[in-house]
């Protein structure tokens, strides 16, 4: 049980920075496209995007918001099944000793991982809809969707981590940026 746990930190982990790269690359998009090819401007390859340069800080991924949407749609529906896995035994075992502080932890994850999912999926639904229906609008809200998809992550690091700061760094002890 304490192997699938630390796995479930680690996925964790991942995702924040995977969140953490997709806002950055979206928000670097601009938000009026004059070529007008969806698919280019997501993948930052339009010419009015001069492409995604990578970020400065973090794992070295030079990838696109298409590909990084991939790979967190991935992430959190593994995370999302091992969660699950996990916490069915564990609550299984809680109801055997009476314990309700672990129930209502196992509760409160469950909530969290559940907004996270949910902001991602406005993601998604954004994308789709800026593919289909070209438009200023639909870009903002994509922008808007990845930064709730980031905040609900922060809030999930903060809780996780006790809101610690290194010293002088606007970094937690996650190397995630710390919310402002």
């Amino acid at each position: 049980m304490r192997n699938m746990g630390i796995d479930l930190l680690s996925l964790w982990w991942s995702i924040g920075w995977e969140a953490m790269e997709l806002c950055d690359m979206v928000e670097r998009l601009p938000d009026v496209c004059t070529c007008r090819d969806t698919g280019a401007h997501l993948e930052g390859r339009c010419r009015c995007c001069n492409g995604h340069k990578p970020i400065e800080e973090g794992p070295a991924r030079e990838e696109n918001c298409i590909a990084t949407i991939a790979r967190l749609r991935t992430d959190l529906t593994i995370l999302a099944n091992d969660f699950e896995s996990a916490s069915g035994p564990v609550e299984a075992l809680d109801l055997v000793k009476g314990e309700v502080e672990l129930r209502r932890g196992i509760f409160l994850a469950a909530n969290d991982l559940q907004q996270v999912l949910d902001a991602f999926k406005r993601i998604t639904e954004s994308v789709a809809g800026f593919r289909m229906n070209y438009s200023v609008t639909q870009m903002q809200r994509i922008k808007r969707h990845c930064v709730e998809l980031l905040e609900a992550c922060r809030r999930i690091n903060r809780e996780l981590l006790g809101e610690q700061k290194d010293e002088g760094s606007n970094r937690n002890r996650s190397g995630l940026p710390h919310a402002a």
